[in-house]
């Protein structure tokens, strides 16, 4: 078999959910970052992350290095590759909920044509291992080649 991993991350809550802060940090220490219910519902908490961020970051980053992956093994060389993320948050008569991510995407590399660049990120999508985590919340993508 290949690859097993496991990556860690511990979060702490202090306080009721409405005024309380909470911290989060990941055993690589890459983060390491409070995290608050302001944080989730508006975007003037200064230095505090949410949930639903961290999900959009962690689709991006496997989203980009996926198509990235995919390139190359086509044969794709000087790749660059950049993927946005937007999280939607919504309350529903169940709760809140991740209704949806909106994933943009652009690309370069030498001779990448539209068509093959469209093909790429429709694999990539199915077979990030962070979109296939996410399968029960629709995932949008929009892409944009751009040829340097």
């Amino acid at each position: 078999m290949g690859i097993q991993v496991r990556r860690r991350a511990e979060a702490r809550w202090t306080g009721p959910v409405p005024t309380g802060v909470g911290h989060i940090r990941t055993a690589s220490k890459a983060l390491d970052s409070d995290y608050s219910l302001r944080s989730r519902e508006s975007d003037d908490a200064p230095l505090n992350t949410n949930p639903e961020e961290l999900i959009g970051a962690g689709l991006a980053g496997c989203f980009a290095m996926s198509v990235a992956n995919l390139l190359e093994q086509d044969g794709y060389q000087d790749v660059q590759v950049n993927a946005n993320s937007v999280v939607r948050l919504e309350e529903t008569d169940a709760g809140y909920r991740i209704t949806e991510i909106a994933l943009s995407v652009t690309g370069t590399a030498d001779a990448l044509t539209d068509d093959d660049f469209a093909r790429i990120t429709d694999q990539a999508k199915r077979a990030c291992p962070v979109s296939l985590a996410l399968a029960g919340t629709t995932i949008t993508l929009a892409q944009t080649k751009v040829v340097s």
